[in-house]
C-alpha cells in the first residue's frame, strides 16, 4: 500500500499536470492554426463583439442544444453547472478562500454550513444527472449508435470520481479538509507529499487517483469539448 501512496500521492500529480498542460497547449496550437472554412454554418455575426456574445451564449447557456432538444438540455446544463460549482468548491482545498470569506464577514461556522449543505446537494444532483445522461446513451438508439466505448468509459470514470467524492462527504469516516490542504501545500512546495497523513484515507486516495487519470485523459478525449467549443464557434460564425 505504501507503494500505491507513493505513486498516486507523490508522483502521479506532477505527471498529470505536465501531461495536461503540454497536451492542452498542443491542442490549442493546432486549433489556432486551422484554416477558416469558406462557408459558415450559422448566420454570421455583424461584428466580432456579437460573435463573442454568441459564443458565450453557447458556452454558458447551451443555446443550440436548448433549441434542438430541451430534455437533453435540462440534464446536460444541470450536470455541467453543478460540476462547475463543485470544481469551484474544491478551491477551498487549494487556496485560502476561507480567510477571504471571513474577511468579508462570514463566520467559520457559516462557511462550514454553506460548504456542507450546498456541497452535499451538488454532489447528489450531479450524480443523478450523470446517471440520467448515461441511461440516455444506452436507451436512445440514435445516441447509442454514435456512442463509442471511450464515451462510456469517460462517463464511468467521471461517475466514479463523483461517487468517491460523495463517500468522503457522507461516509461514516470523517474527512479532514485541513489534512488535504496540508497535502496539496506539500505538493506545491515539493516537500515529500507522498507521506502526507491524508493519503492514509483510502477513499481519498482512490478519488484523487481517478481525478488525476481524468486530467490526463481530457486532452485526448471528447471531454475537451469545454475548450474546443470556443474555437469551433468562433470559426464557423465569423465572416
Amino acid at each position: 500500500m505504501e507503494v500505491v501512496r507513493f505513486i498516486v500521492g507523490g508522483i502521479l500529480p506532477y505527471v498529470a499536470v505536465l501531461v495536461f498542460v503540454a497536451a492542452m497547449a498542443n491542442r490549442f496550437y493546432v486549433w489556432k492554426k486551422l484554416p477558416s472554412p469558406a462557408m459558415t454554418l450559422f448566420p454570421s455575426a455583424e461584428t466580432s463583439g456579437s460573435n463573442t456574445v454568441n459564443t458565450l451564449k453557447e458556452v454558458t447557456l447551451f443555446k443550440s442544444l436548448f433549441q434542438g432538444d430541451r430534455i437533453l438540455w435540462a440534464f446536460a446544463w444541470a450536470f455541467h453547472v453543478v460540476l462547475a460549482l463543485i470544481f469551484l468548491g474544491h478551491l477551498r482545498v487549494f487556496t485560502n478562500v476561507d480567510k477571504v470569506l471571513m474577511s468579508a464577514g462570514m463566520s467559520e461556522a457559516a462557511i462550514q454550513f454553506m460548504s456542507s449543505s450546498a456541497g452535499g446537494a451538488a454532489g447528489v444532483i450531479v450524480v443523478i444527472t450523470a446517471v440520467l445522461l448515461l441511461v440516455r446513451r444506452i436507451v436512445v438508439k440514435r445516441v447509442r449508435d454514435i456512442t463509442g466505448v471511450a464515451d462510456y468509459l469517460a462517463l464511468l470514470l467521471i461517475g466514479a470520481i463523483l461517487i468517491t467524492g460523495n463517500m468522503m462527504r457522507f461516509g461514516a469516516e470523517h474527512f479532514d479538509l485541513a489534512l488535504a490542504q496540508d497535502y496539496f501545500a506539500s505538493l506545491a512546495t515539493f516537500k515529500g507529499a507522498s507521506g502526507a497523513t491524508v493519503l492514509n484515507n483510502n477513499v481519498f486516495l482512490v478519488h484523487m487517483g481517478l481525478a488525476l487519470l481524468l486530467m490526463i485523459c481530457i486532452p485526448f478525449s471528447k471531454i475537451l469539448h469545454f475548450g474546443g467549443i470556443f474555437f469551433t464557434h468562433q470559426l464557423i460564425r465569423k465572416q
